[in-house]
């Protein structure tokens, strides 16, 4: 089996358990709430710690990721996250919940940064697009894991919470396949230093429109089990619902990024903005006319569909810088987009708590439409296609 395919499988499941773990607690808030006593704004904070600590995972870690190799990086990530997901399911006391969860999004940061790049750079030019794609499912994957996931448990979450978190681990069972059968694409330290500031302008573009994907999607899918509850969604159609979606978000990611590597990627881009904003009002119903279970399932749905453009932001700055900046640069505009969107979150949690839970749908699409622009003008000022940088290094 050629190099690049194992490097995209183990990248795939590695995000997969990424994003099972960020999620995994949402269904779980009102258990949280109880155990801990804690209100829904400090339940939000918890939720955003996760990705507060993926900007600081990608910042350390992408250096690392462009000096050491991608492949420690990635094992180090993975079995970071799982490690202290473990932890976080039996925390004895709310302090060491918040910590556990700050570090364990410390790994995520790392394990984003060395596992997207080392499948991009192994995978032929006539395919980067299409395995960007299928990394990027992962995303997808693991949020449907964890929907079947509450689908087992649901019956006795508020007992068996702790063995619910913990699933979360089970990505340690990932690194015996990547030391074996993943390839790195660095070797030893590079003796070049890198001026990153000469990249600010291609980073800044990126972080903007990384903002507004992430804002976008945690503002629906952070806060959805609690749309559920305030609209009256039974239990096992947010289950059954989650699932459906993700599994439609993966293979979009897929479909987004083959097509990514034969038409115009702004275009596709736009596509999907167009595709957002039809689907967020029927996903969180402010008109009560607009509240039932068919109307926000199919709104749940196009709205996860057309999310599939995602991988096209990463794919876009992996495209415009060379390798020797590529680790650093991804990692930190995907996680400062993932803090972005996870401060946004916390905000949605803060006015929910003013204003009370009733109005989340409210703050949900206010976020999720303004959310869109940003993403907009990202794609807008984004240099022409084709308009490649080139490498600004410094010899020591």
């Amino acid at each position: 089996m050629k190099h690049y395919i194992h490097a995209t499988i183990s990248s795939s499941l590695a995000w997969a358990g990424n994003i099972y773990d960020l999620l995994l607690i949402t269904y779980v808030y009102g258990v949280l709430e109880k155990v801990f006593n804690l209100n829904y704004f400090e339940i939000s904070i918890l939720f955003s710690l996760g990705l507060i600590g993926r900007v600081i995972g990608g910042m350390v870690f992408g250096k690392y990721a462009d000096t050491i190799g991608r492949k420690p990086v990635l094992m180090i990530g993975t079995g970071g996250y799982a490690l202290f997901q473990g932890l976080m399911a039996f925390s004895p006391n709310v302090i060491l919940l918040f910590i556990f969860r700050l570090i364990e999004g410390i790994f995520m940061g790392a394990e984003w940064t060395a596992g997207t790049v080392i499948a991009y750079e192994q995978a032929p030019r006539s395919l980067k697009g299409f395995v960007t794609g299928i990394v990027q499912a992962g995303y997808g994957i693991g949020y449907s894991l964890t929907g079947i996931t509450y689908l087992i448990f649901v019956s006795n979450i508020v007992t068996d919470w702790r063995i619910f978190l913990l699933t979360g681990a089970l990505p340690l069972l990932l690194l015996p396949y990547i030391q074996l059968k993943v390839k790195d694409t660095k070797e030893g330290s590079s003796k070049i230093a890198i001026r990153y500031r000469d990249y600010m302008g291609i980073l800044l573009k990126a972080t903007l429109g990384m903002s507004g994907m992430f804002t976008a999607y945690f503002a629906v899918f952070g806060n959805y089990t609690e749309v559920a509850e305030v609209d009256h969604l039974p239990d096992y159609v947010l289950g059954i619902l989650m699932t459906i979606a993700n599994l439609i978000l993966a293979f979009s990611f897929i479909l987004f990024g083959r097509l990514a590597d034969r038409y115009d990627k702004k275009k596709l881009i736009y596509i999907g903005l167009i595709g957002l904003m039809v689907g967020l009002p029927f996903a969180v119903p402010v008109l009560s006319i607009l509240i039932n279970v068919i109307g926000m399932s199919l709104g749940v749905i196009i709205f996860a569909f057309f999310t599939g453009f995602w991988p096209l932001m990463p794919l876009l700055l992996a495209d415009a810088v060379p390798a020797e900046v590529r680790g650093f640069l991804s990692g930190f505009a995907y996680n400062v987009g993932g803090f972005v969107g996870g401060i946004a979150d916390i905000i949605i949690g803060l006015l929910t708590s003013i204003y009370g839970i009733n109005t989340i749908s409210k703050w949900v699409d206010g976020f999720g439409f303004a959310s869109v622009l940003l993403v907009l003008v990202s794609v807008i000022t984004w240099p022409k296609s084709g308009a490649k940088a080139r490498v600004i290094m410094i010899e020591q």
